[in-house]
C-alpha cells in the first residue's frame, strides 16, 4: 500500500469533529468529538505533569452544543464520574476504539 492508497483507506485523521449521542441520567444530547491522531494521543500521554489523563482527553476531544464549545481541563476534572465515563465512551467510539483499550479512561 502506498501513501495515496493509505490516505484513501482512511489512514489519516480528518480535523472535523464527529457528532456523537450521549445518554446520561435521563438526558439525551449530542456532543462533538474531535478525533485524535496518533501524535495527539502521544502528546496527551507523554505529559510530565500529574494531571488526570482522562480529564485531559475530555478537554482535548469533547465539544458541546451547536456552537461546539470546548470543555476546559478544570471543568473536565470536576465532571460527575458517570458523565465523564459517557464522554470517554463517545471519544473511544469516535476514534474507533469502542473497548477503550487504546485510549486512557
Amino acid at each position: 500500500m502506498n501513501l495515496s492508497e493509505l490516505k484513501k483507506a482512511g489512514g489519516f485523521i480528518h480535523a472535523e469533529p464527529v457528532k456523537s449521542p450521549v445518554h446520561w441520567r435521563g438526558h439525551s444530547f449530542d456532543v462533538f468529538v474531535k478525533r485524535l491522531a496518533f501524535g495527539d494521543v502521544e502528546a496527551l500521554l507523554a505529559g510530565q505533569d500529574d494531571r488526570s489523563r482522562s480529564a485531559k482527553m475530555i478537554a482535548a476531544s469533547i465539544l458541546l452544543g451547536p456552537d461546539q464549545e470546548p470543555i476546559s481541563y478544570d471543568d473536565a476534572y470536576r465532571l460527575d464520574v458517570s458523565l465523564a465515563t459517557k464522554l470517554i465512551e463517545a471519544i473511544n467510539t469516535a476514534n474507533g476504539t469502542p473497548g477503550g483499550s487504546d485510549l486512557p479512561n
